[in-house]
């Protein structure tokens, strides 16, 4: 997967559905939920797939941008 800071660059939640207590939860850049998709069927999982949403960057304040 390539750097996640790349603007325009999609991004999905991949959660492995009953693999354990918790979900097994990934993410992963659009081109590459197809192949989580195929991977789960091959292994007899369900997924569940969500856009991921970016976090949200602090704007920086006048004094941080001085130094």
């Amino acid at each position: 997967m390539t750097s996640r800071s790349q603007r325009g660059v999609r991004l999905y939640e991949i959660a492995y559905l009953g693999t354990g207590p918790e979900p097994e939860i990934r993410t992963v850049e659009a081109g590459e939920v197809a192949a989580a998709i195929a991977y789960a069927g091959e292994h007899g999982m369900q997924v569940r797939v969500r856009p991921c949403r970016r976090p949200v960057e602090k704007p920086r304040s006048k004094e941080e941008g001085a130094s």
